[in-house]
């Protein structure tokens, strides 16, 4: 498993910023992060999404989606179950751990294919993959104390009858509701210098970005200068291609 992780720096007195094309913008009365970027085209999953619903139908991919994620959900409790039984020297809790996984990664890709196939259906003539992309979707993301949230607009266009669609949806939602203790794991501020000043002051933003990358967005403040860090790591799963 490789990672890449980024750091987006708030100095006082600024509360926008741009990383590699990406907008960063942080409201600092209610400690609200807002990320916006363009996306990618559905480019990976133009070719085959039609080939695999062809060949087996969208309820044949609906019906493995669910089972793939009930043998993850199934294999899971299988290694907790095991780790609580206390057996080291049983090959089961890796055979667990990599199964829940692998089983975890198809049900994401499979939801990815049934999706596709619903957003790319033409609203007007009902045609399947008759929609085409006229130009890269608009992502946001909003995080806050409470709620992580992402939306995508696409622009779309009919190959056939030429309706013009704009779709916004939640893509990701995501609640986070405990408060967070400070007193641990305190960093020197990259602001004013001083030792132990930087802390977490809220929870992660953590969940599967993509169906074989795991992203944890960590949000830094310093205690003495305002000084705001958030980092971003994103986990890359190792998997075969499906």
């Amino acid at each position: 498993m490789s990672k890449d992780i980024r750091y987006v720096e708030f100095p006082v007195g600024i509360n926008r910023t741009y990383l590699d094309n990406v907008c960063y913008e942080l409201d600092r009365e209610t400690d609200t992060l807002t990320i916006c970027s363009e996306g990618n085209f559905y480019s990976s999953l133009k070719k085959r999404a039609p080939d695999l619903i062809n060949r087996f139908g969208l309820r044949k991919i609906n019906i493995l989606k669910k089972l793939s994620l009930f043998l993850s959900v199934v294999l899971f409790v299988t290694l907790i179950l095991k780790i609580v039984s206390g057996d080291p020297a049983s090959l089961l809790p890796l055979v667990s751990i990599s199964g829940s996984l692998m089983f975890f990664v198809l049900a994401s890709y499979l939801s990815e294919i049934e999706n596709y196939c619903n957003i790319f259906r033409c609203k007007n003539c009902g045609r399947d993959f008759a929609y085409e992309e006229i130009k890269r979707p608009f992502v946001k993301i909003v995080s806050t104390y409470n709620k992580y949230e992402k939306t995508i607009t696409s622009y779309l266009k009919c190959r056939y009858c030429n309706d013009e669609y704009i779709r916004t949806e939640i893509a990701r939602q995501n609640s986070k509701s405990r408060s967070k203790k400070t007193d641990k794991n305190r960093k020197t501020c990259k602001g004013c210098g001083k030792d132990y000043s930087l802390v977490e002051y809220r929870y992660p933003d953590a969940h599967l970005e993509y169906h074989n990358i795991f992203r944890t967005i960590r949000h830094y403040k310093c205690v003495h200068c305002g000084y705001v860090e958030v980092r971003i790591k994103d986990d890359h799963i190792a998997i075969s291609r499906v």
